[in-house]
C-alpha cells in the first residue's frame, strides 16, 4: 500500500472507531433503560464485539488492506478515544439525564 492508501485507511477506521463509539452510547442507554441483567449485558457486549469485528473486516475489504497493519486498530483506538472526548462527553451528559426521569417517572 501506498502512503496515501495508508492515510485513508487510517482516516476511514478513525471515522468507523467515532461510530462505533456512538454505538456502544446507544447499546448503554438500552441496557439501562432495560434494567438489563448480567445476561443481557454479556449478549449486548458479545455485539457490540461481533461489530466491531464487522467493521474491521468489511473496511479492510473496501480499502484492499494487505496485510492488516497496526494503523487499522490505532486508527479505531483513536476514532472511539476523539468521540469519547468530544461527542460521547455530551451524550452521557444528556443519558444521565434522561435516566434520571426514568427512574424518577
Amino acid at each position: 500500500m501506498t502512503v496515501e492508501q495508508q492515510l485513508r485507511a487510517l482516516g476511514v477506521m478513525t471515522a468507523a472507531g467515532c461510530g462505533l463509539g456512538a454505538l456502544f452510547d446507544a447499546m448503554t442507554l438500552l441496557r439501562h433503560a432495560l434494567s438489563a441483567g448480567r445476561l443481557l449485558t454479556g449478549l449486548m457486549d458479545l455485539l457490540f464485539g461481533v461489530c466491531c469485528a464487522l467493521c474491521v473486516i468489511v473496511s479492510g475489504l473496501a480499502l484492499r488492506i494487505d496485510p492488516y497493519r497496526l494503523y487499522v486498530f490505532a486508527g479505531l483506538a483513536l476514532g472511539m478515544g476523539l468521540y469519547g472526548i468530544t461527542m460521547g462527553t455530551l451524550v452521557r451528559i444528556v443519558q444521565r439525564r434522561v435516566l434520571f426521569f426514568v427512574k424518577k417517572s
